[in-house]
């Protein structure tokens, strides 16, 4: 379970709001070749064929597969670039507007590291996390930014996973300009160049996975996890490891309650998921009913004796997607404990990465994500395109991030007990 940063430069005009900005100049397309029309067309075929075969809905959301995919062969054969080709095979898949399936175009020679990170903040998108030493920290954009235009677009909760995907697989940008507004009122123009990291020749398959989940992020995202007071404290930032879950928990033995702090946690594998949710329930609980081509399918976790059972913080923001989704209505609904922060990202559902590959000399990967089923939590009601509503709304002020205060942590802290304060809470994990 996973959700991936996608977008592409089709749907802009629909879904993205062009501003008056000019945009800065893109490298120039490579104009296509027959031979890589070719691969286009080997790969609309191939992307048609993991649709049919394995999208959970078999009515395609009432789209007509033949017809769209037919449409789309008939533009890529007068395609100019490459980067329309992609383009035009990335776009039929957004159409059916799910959250898990996607287009991963073949890998590039070099990967674009933009050095800094955006997120939503309730309605309002911030700049959250700049890489040390890069252009976009040399130029002054900076955590508590508000971003007032991304290039040409206004960046809303609707789109900024698309402009994401845009720019990390369908349109690689070598420098973004970004209109920003301080903490202090003042608006800035920040041009960001980026920066391109040379790829081996030969990526293998498990090291292209990981950059594509990694893609959308600023900073390396590994777990952590302290003690305060009493309290015990998890940053977990993935659901990769399942047996990862149990081995934290058992960190936490000695503590009287816990704050999971699934912020930025875009989920990843079910059965890491049914691990943590057996480690936080004494017993047997039904998480959600996945719904498949082959019918009702329930994910329960068994539960178990040695389970964490003290008092519980779950903390989540726009950032926390699939997994941890679940997990924190999971909280929710059995009344384990509070869920404090922002409204989640509303991408949960079931799928499956498939791999491919193009050329015989030189081999290059390219993938799509497709949905398998969809989840309905035990009260009837879906998570996709809704999130999860916090028990308690606390979010973090441009000033806030500016000078690294988490009043949202602090206030899970507060609420179990603990005392600290948002700069204390700050830096217990820089």
């Amino acid at each position: 379970m996973r959700k991936l940063a996608r977008v592409l430069p089709v749907l802009l005009s629909l879904a993205i709001v062009p501003l008056g900005a000019q945009q800065p100049a893109a490298p120039p397309a490579r104009t296509i070749s027959k031979y890589d029309r070719g691969l286009g067309l080997t790969m609309l075929s191939q992307v048609k064929v993991d649709l049919k075969d394995n999208y959970y809905d078999k009515t395609f959301h009432g789209m007509d597969v033949d017809t769209t995919f037919a449409d789309a062969e008939r533009r890529l054969k007068a395609a100019n670039t490459v980067s329309e080709t992609v383009a035009i095979i990335a776009e039929l898949l957004m159409r059916l507007n799910d959250s898990h399936t996607t287009f991963l175009p073949p890998d590039r020679r070099a990967r674009v590291v933009y050095g800094w990170q955006a997120s939503m903040i309730g309605d309002a998108p911030y700049v959250t996390d700049v890489l040390r030493g890069s252009d976009a920290e040399k130029k002054g954009l900076a955590p508590g930014d508000r971003i007032v235009a991304w290039n040409r677009y206004e960046v809303t909760r609707d789109n900024l996973w698309q402009i994401y995907y845009l720019y990390n697989f369908v349109r690689p940008q070598v420098l973004q300009r970004i209109v920003v507004r301080k903490p202090d009122g003042t608006e800035k123009t920040i041009d960001v160049e980026s920066k391109l990291q040379e790829r081996p020749p030969q990526m293998n398959l498990e090291d292209l996975l990981t950059e594509i989940l990694t893609s959308a992020v600023a900073m390396p995202a590994v777990d952590q996890w302290t003690t305060v007071g009493d309290t015990f404290v998890w940053r977990s930032r993935s659901f990769l490891l399942p047996k990862q879950m149990d081995d934290v928990v058992k960190k936490a033995r000695n503590a009287t309650s816990m704050v999971l702090d699934l912020r930025g946690n875009a989920g990843g594998n079910v059965e890491a998921m049914r691990e943590l949710a057996a480690r936080l329930f004494d017993r047997e609980v039904r998480i959600a009913v996945e719904t498949t081509r082959r019918g009702d399918k329930p994910l329960d976790a068994r539960g178990r004796k040695d389970a964490f059972t003290g008092p519980l913080v779950v903390l989540v923001d726009s950032g926390s997607a699939s997994a941890s989704e679940i997990t924190a209505r999971l909280v929710q609904i059995e009344k384990r404990g509070a869920v404090i922060g922002d409204r989640t990202a509303g991408a949960v559902m079931t799928s499956r990465f498939f791999p491919h590959t193009l050329g015989i000399d030189t081999v290059a990967f390219y993938a799509t994500t497709i949905t398998l089923g969809d989840v309905h939590m035990t009260d009837g009601r879906s998570l996709e395109h809704v999130g999860v509503m916090p028990d308690e709304i606390v979010l973090p002020t441009g000033a806030d991030l500016a000078a690294g205060r988490d009043p949202v942590l602090a206030r899970a802290i507060v609420k179990l007990g603990g005392s600290i304060t948002p700069e204390q809470a700050g830096k217990l994990f820089r």
